[in-house]
Parts: structure tokens; C-alpha cells; sequence
């Protein structure tokens, strides 16, 4: 049995932690959220929400059932139950656990009427803030705020040094963008990469959602980009592939969580985000640098797709689109050869063929 206690306020040289103990094989530990003094003022102690969704997989991975000592969202409560707790056990051939709670909440907790969004600056990110600007959008779905997490990301490679580094980075990036934007930048740090200990990938809707669930007070509507289109999404080692189905079942009496983007494929979303201005300065989608590579994984599809639509030159302040110059060719080998085992390759290969790149190439 996991048990999981209230959470508490504490105030920390300027900033301000959220944290709650929980005890697991009998041993007690601590799952903290920080932010800044002007934000903390949204964080709640009425709701273990955002530390039952944050410690969720710690359970699943140890088997063991999860109890509530303290109030949390009634329909919260039940999306876990019901849905996504079993989902999850049949895709990763988990036991079953259950959530316990004798304080069940259904009354919303008075709020600000926020709307948020992550903002990495890639394509996913930009494409959904592209896609929620103008009339189409009603005004209390308008993007208000922007946040960015440290929920483990970042520690996926290198040194402590060299996470802390690119951290620190892509948060000036970011908030530089964001200022761009008209908006505020909201940087939520946390110890959840140092309790779970688990595969970002497989975890990192569940890590993101529980920072965003600190923050009833002050969101009504969280937009969380999707990594697949809905339509050829199927369920993998990725937590993405089946977000269409669980965010809405981590919603809560306070807070409507929506899958963005998940209507287009990566290519549709590359197009969206060729005609978003900002992104010229700012769209950074490489695994190691904020000056995009051009040559790891994420760089080389990005800088195709552009090239085959058309707009790789508006990029050449943030990407070494020379790097990326030198192996375009065995890279277009590569995803030619492999478009029928690629998803992603695919919906590149059809793009090709749909505008001739290869013949206009040749001309």
C-alpha cells in the first residue's frame, strides 16, 4: 500500500513548494512542485489531485494500491478507477491496482478561469498555439498562460551538469518566446524524475498533468499537445499514443485537459507551423542544443519536411542547416526505404510524392 498525506506550503527564498509525504514499503519520502512567488499564490492544498496522478505509476510498477488521506476530485477519483488504471494495465501487462479515498470532493475549487498550454517551442507546442489564436477560438479558451516543466525531460541524457545547463537554457528560450507572445512563462520544477525512476516516454503524460493539477485555482482549460494523429495512433511504449483517451479522464471538477493537435499528422503540423511567424526565431525540436543541430533525429525530419514544403530557408537562424545539408541525401534514401515500417517516414514519403520533391530535385 502506498499512502499518500495532505499536502503543505512552503515558502522557499523566493520561491514556493507544494510538497506532501507518502509512505511506500514502509519507508517515508516526500513529492515536491516549485515555482515562482507570484504563481504559488494559484497552488492548493485542498486537492491531493496532482500527487495521486503524480505517484500513480509508482504504484502500477510496484502493484500496490494507492490511499488518499486527505480531499480529492471526485470525478478524478473515478476516471483512475474505471478507466485509466485498467488501460494501462492491459497495454503494459501491469497488475491492477485501486485508488482508496474516504474524502471525495465533487465542488469545484474557486478559480481564475485560465487557460494553458506547455510551450517547448516544437513542433507539437507552436503548432497548438498557432492552431488556439484568432475568432475561431471563444474567448475563455484564449491561451493565457504558458508552462514549462521540469518533470524529467530534461534528465533523459547526459550529466547533472548538462541537464541543469540545457534547463536553464531552454527556459530563457522560452520565456523569450512567450514574452514575444504577449504572455507569461510559468516554470513548475519537481522531484518526480528522482521518485519514479521510470522511462520518461511510458510516463510523461501522467508526470506533466500532475504538475498542471497543482494549479486548479488558477486553470479551467489545459491544452496538452499530442504527439500522434488520433486517427493512426496505436498503443505503444509512448504515453501519447493513447492520450486522446486518458486526458480527458484525468479531468477533474476544476480542469478540462484536451489532446491538441491530434486531428493532423506531423506533416500537417510542420505546414501549420512554416506559416507561424515567431517559429522563424524560435522553434527548437533538437535533442541537444537550443541552435538546432540539424543532423540528430528530430533535426533531420524536421529540416526535410520544411524543404519539401517549401520553407526550409526561413529557418536558417536556428537550425545548422549546413550540418543538415550534408546528409540530406542519405537521409531521403532512408526514409524512402523505410516508409512502410515508419509511420512518421510514411506520412513524410506521401508528402514527397504529393508535391514531386524528387522530380523537382532532379530538375
Amino acid at each position: 500500500m502506498i499512502t499518500i498525506y495532505q499536502p503543505e506550503i512552503v515558502n522557499l527564498n523566493g520561491k514556493v513548494r507544494l510538497q506532501a509525504k507518502f509512505e511506500a514499503a514502509g519507508i517515508s519520502n516526500v513529492l515536491w512542485y516549485e515555482t515562482n512567488e507570484k504563481f504559488g499564490q494559484y497552488m492548493t492544498t485542498g486537492r491531493i489531485d496532482a500527487f495521486l496522478v503524480g505517484l500513480l505509476w509508482l504504484g502500477l510498477k510496484r502493484g500496490q494500491n494507492i490511499m488518499v488521506k486527505g480531499p480529492l476530485s471526485e470525478k478524478l477519483f473515478y476516471g483512475l478507477n474505471h478507466h485509466i488504471i485498467p488501460l494501462i494495465a492491459q497495454i503494459y501487462k501491469y497488475k491492477p491496482i485501486q485508488v482508496q479515498c474516504d474524502n471525495l470532493i465533487s465542488t469545484p475549487l474557486p478559480n481564475e478561469g485560465g487557460v494553458g498550454t506547455g510551450l517547448s517551442c516544437g513542433i507539437d507546442s507552436l503548432c497548438t498555439v498557432y492552431e488556439h489564436q484568432g475568432k475561431s477560438v471563444p474567448e475563455r479558451f484564449q491561451i493565457t498562460h504558458f508552462i514549462f516543466f521540469n518533470t524529467g525531460s530534461n534528465q533523459m541524457m547526459g550529466s547533472k551538469q548538462w541537464q541543469e545547463k540545457i534547463f536553464q537554457e531552454r527556459v530563457a528560450w522560452d520565456k523569450a518566446c512567450a514574452a514575444e507572445l504577449g504572455k507569461e512563462l510559468i516554470v513548475v520544477d519537481s522531484n518526480i524524475n528522482e521518485l519514479l525512476k521510470m522511462s520518461f516516454v511510458r510516463t510523461h503524460t501522467l508526470r506533466n498533468l500532475s504538475a498542471l493539477l497543482v494549479f486548479q485555482k488558477l486553470f479551467h482549460v489545459y491544452y496538452y499537445s499530442s504527439g500522434y494523429q488520433t486517427l493512426n495512433a496505436k498503443f505503444n511504449q509512448d504515453s501519447a499514443s493513447y492520450d486522446a483517451i486518458s486526458l480527458p479522464l484525468l479531468s477533474t471538477e476544476n480542469l478540462a485537459f484536451y489532446s491538441a493537435g491530434s486531428n493532423f499528422s506531423r506533416v500537417q503540423k510542420t505546414q501549420m507551423v512554416s506559416e507561424f511567424n515567431i517559429s522563424y526565431n524560435y522553434l527548437n525540436v533538437c535533442l541537444f542544443k537550443i541552435k538546432n543541430c540539424g543532423r540528430c533525429l528530430k533535426c533531420k525530419r524536421t529540416l526535410l519536411t520544411l524543404d519539401i514544403l517549401g520553407s526550409i530557408d526561413k529557418y536558417k537562424h536556428v537550425f545548422n542547416l549546413a550540418a543538415f545539408n550534408k546528409i540530406k541525401e542519405s537521409y531521403i534514401q532512408e526514409v524512402i526505404a523505410s516508409r512502410n515500417s515508419d509511420p512518421l517516414f510514411k506520412d513524410i514519403y506521401e508528402e514527397m510524392v504529393r508535391r514531386k520533391y524528387l522530380e523537382r530535385r532532379k530538375e
